[in-house]
């Protein structure tokens, strides 16, 4: 509520204070006095309106307060009755009376004051401000129900010594400073921010108005304003102070020198890196100097390395101020900056320059690197494809030329101009691609050749780009389609065997493999269909070799290449004829008796750790790892041979087929054994990429493989079924899920 102090120097119009609970006057205006004809405060309400009297006191002013306004009669101190019209505001004990007489026209003036105040109030509410209001003459101050929330005050009224006395010590000599030139007269408002400790003892962070009001040639009389509270306010101004500290001394720190300009092109902020890569005095850069007044000190100190017209292009002109836009500079004693700009939306921008001179000459060293490589290298656009950069081989290989009108496009280079966007895009997804086999021909020539590229995605001086390298593998396709044409015709004659078999794999496909192994001997032709095709393309330029070395002419590039055309075809007839022996080994375990196998007695755990060590050098050229869980004492009266060939078939089978070829992943693979009563279980797993629901039946079936061109013969799981049924007396059974891993349980009794 609004404090009846208030509202006699606001209204004109007769204002009183009334406890509703007795009926007393607490407080009246000069106007009230003068209406009455005497003073009112301390009398009855009763002996001042007639109507008054007669009902009781706090339901009379309840309705008139609810009303908003009513018409009453006054008495006066010589009985005269006045008709009045009251307006009447009740706020918890105590109700606030305007009285207006009925009898001339103040009752309009009343009700636009009222209105005013309503007004007024409403602001203040909006604004979430509190009134208070100091009678400096009776030194007490009131606060408005809004001041003393903001306070946390439980009383409206304060001695202006106990406010005092909760302002921060730190924040008083402001204030008081502040509060003492006010009310002298010296200023026109009283202002001040400080800090209040509050009811409850907290400090808060409140801001004060006032206005003074003076009587008798300027003496202060009361001081009447509002407070607000701006804590919130000063947390959010402490933490933008905060960050403005910390991005001026990040850009203090940076490696790089740095200005910004606004739209206008002044210069707004700058650091001391920047004036000291361009050596800049105090006289010739402070905020507010112009960019290009800058330039134009350094351009006419001879330090910029182009005329003025292209300082101005390059630094000064709209097309300089778009983001990302880059440019180099030359200073005296070699030094290279770069200059690099990030727009502002306001039209401003900022410019970074790096000192790139040892970059430069790292690139330099780099180019003469590149030079000495014996391979075509080229750097290219991303964009447009130009050509920035070729060495020698590619020059005299391929025709190409950096800035020339033919040979200057690296899209000239393919058959099909399609792998130049497919290649682009791959090296904009994946930065960097291997064995990427297109068809180029020489500019100018036309001469087709089949090269397999390297590409690498990196930045040329600003610009994207990517480095290329290519190897001539011409030769190596024409043997590999040779080879292919022997692999079709073996993989054919496998067809053919496959669909004589079918009738025996369908009638006995879990049985003894031993009928069916005689039959399978063509599986071999692909292995040595490409060893005697190999050999025979190797007797063939060994021959060449030997004439042109009878003839004297031998050069060291002739036996350069045989020697790679050799290697090349030993490596095929040795991995040929080691896929081939493997085969006949596989082919021969399926036919063996299983129970010829030597019959022992041995430890479980002890022995399965055995087998794995013997598998230790194939693991160790994969990043794959197997760990045993097995408890001690485990013993087993069976065959230890056919074991450890389930145990090698299961570790063979998850680096064949558990994980991808990259190489990348590190899989896991754990052995563990139990013995339930008689039968010991066994449990092989691995978490790789599990096996799909529609393979999953066909996993245990002779040469079933997803794997025929990578070197699976499926024969492996077929071999453990056998071993597992038929040695081992037990059975195996397999789970998996595509993405979770697959395992294989084997249980077989403890004394075979």
């Amino acid at each position: 509520m609004l404090d009846p102090a208030l509202l006699g120097e606001a209204l004109v119009q007769p204002v009183l204070a009334v406890a509703v609970a007795t009926g007393t006057v607490t407080w009246a205006n000069a106007a009230a006095d003068t209406l009455f004809g005497r003073p009112v405060r301390g009398l009855p309400l009763a002996a001042l309106l007639v109507e008054a009297g007669e009902r009781d006191m706090a339901q009379w002013l309840g309705r008139t307060a609810a009303v908003g306004r009513c018409v009453a009669t006054g008495r006066t101190v010589g009985g005269d009755l006045v008709p009045l019209t009251l307006a009447a505001s009740v706020r918890g004990g105590s109700a606030t009376l305007v009285l207006s007489d009925s009898r001339d026209a103040a009752s309009a003036s009343y009700a636009e004051a009222r209105r005013s105040l309503e007004r007024y109030a409403l602001a203040l509410r909006s604004t979430n401000e509190g009134i208070y209001d100091w009678d400096i003459e009776t030194d007490r101050i009131f606060f408005s129900q809004r001041a003393r929330e903001i306070f946390g005050l439980a009383s409206d009224e304060m001695s202006p010594h106990a406010w005092a006395a909760r302002i921060h010590p730190d924040d008083y000599p402001a204030y008081r400073a502040a509060h003492v030139r006010h009310l002298r007269g010296e200023t026109e408002r009283f202002v001040c921010e400080y800090r209040f400790r509050t009811g409850a003892g907290a400090w808060s962070w409140v801001r004060q108005h006032g206005i003074a009001l003076r009587r008798d040639a300027g003496r202060a009389v009361r001081l009447t304003g509002s407070v607000g509270d701006i804590g919130e306010m000063k947390a959010a101004e402490a933490r933008i102070e905060r960050e403005r500290s910390i991005l001026a001394a990040t850009i203090e720190h940076m490696e790089q020198g740095l200005y910004m300009a606004d739209a206008d092109g002044c210069m707004v902020a700058f650091n001391q890196r920047f004036r000291a890569l361009f050596d800049l005095p105090d006289d010739a850069c402070q905020p507010g100097y112009t960019v290009e007044a800058v330039l134009r000190f350094l351009h006419d100190r001879g330090d910029l390395d182009v005329p003025w017209d292209q300082v101005r292009a390059r630094a000064l002109s709209p097309q300089s101020r778009r983001h990302g836009t880059v440019y180099e500079t030359r200073r005296p004693g070699g030094v290279i900056l770069e200059a690099r700009t990030t727009a502002l939306p306001d039209g401003g921008f900022i410019r970074t320059f790096t000192d790139v001179t040892e970059r430069r000459k790292q690139e330099r060293a780099i180019s003469d690197i590149l030079e000495a490589i014996p391979l075509p290298i080229i750097v290219s656009s991303t964009i447009d494809s130009t050509i920035y950069y070729v060495n020698t081989h590619a020059q005299e290989d391929y025709g190409l030329c950096v800035g020339a009108p033919v040979g200057g496009n690296a899209i000239e280079l393919y058959v099909d101009p399609e792998d130049r966007r497919r290649l682009v895009e791959r090296v904009r997804r994946d930065r960097v691609v291997d064995d990427f086999e297109v068809e180029w021909h020489t500019i100018g020539t036309r001469e087709r050749r089949w090269v397999l590229l390297s590409a690498h995605a990196f930045t040329y001086q600003g610009r994207d780009a990517m480095l290329v390298t290519a190897a001539d593998i011409t030769e190596r396709r024409r043997m590999s389609a040779d080879l292919h044409a022997a692999k079709e015709r073996a993989e054919q004659a496998l067809a053919d065997l496959q669909a004589t078999q079918k009738s025996l794999v369908e009638a006995e496909k879990m049985a003894s493999l031993g009928g069916l192994v005689a039959g399978v001997a063509h599986e071999i032709n692909t292995p040595v269909g490409i060893t005697v095709t190999t050999a025979t393309h190797l007797q063939e330029k060994t021959v060449e070799l030997r004439r042109v070395f009878e003839s004297g002419k031998v050069r060291r590039s002739d036996f350069e290449t045989y020697l790679a055309t050799a290697t090349q075809a030993a490596d095929l007839i040795l991995g040929s004829s080691t896929r081939a022996a493997n085969l006949i080994q596989s082919f021969k375990q399926v036919a063996v008796d299983q129970t010829s196998e030597e019959r022992r007695r041995f430890d479980l755990k002890t022995y399965v750790e055995e087998v794995l060590l013997s598998l230790g050098p194939r693991l160790k050229r994969t990043p794959h790892r197997v760990t045993t869980d097995i408890p001690a004492g485990i013993q087993v009266d069976s065959y230890p041979g056919p074991l450890s060939q389930v145990l090698t078939n299961f570790v063979m089978n998850s680096l064949v087929h558990a994980w991808p070829d990259d190489g990348g992943t590190a899989g896991r693979m754990t052995v563990t054994a139990r013995q339930e009563g008689a039968q010991v279980v066994l449990v092989y797993a691995d978490d790789g990429c599990g096996i799909p629901p529609d393979h999953l039946g066909k996993v245990f079936e002779p040469f079933f493989t997803t794997r025929r061109g990578s070197g699976g013969s499926g024969l492996g799981l077929n071999i453990v079924f056998n071993i597992v049924r038929q040695t081992l007396k037990g059975t195996v059974d397999v789970d998996s899920k595509p993405g979770a891993g697959t395992t294989f349980t084997v249980r077989f009794p403890a004394e075979a």
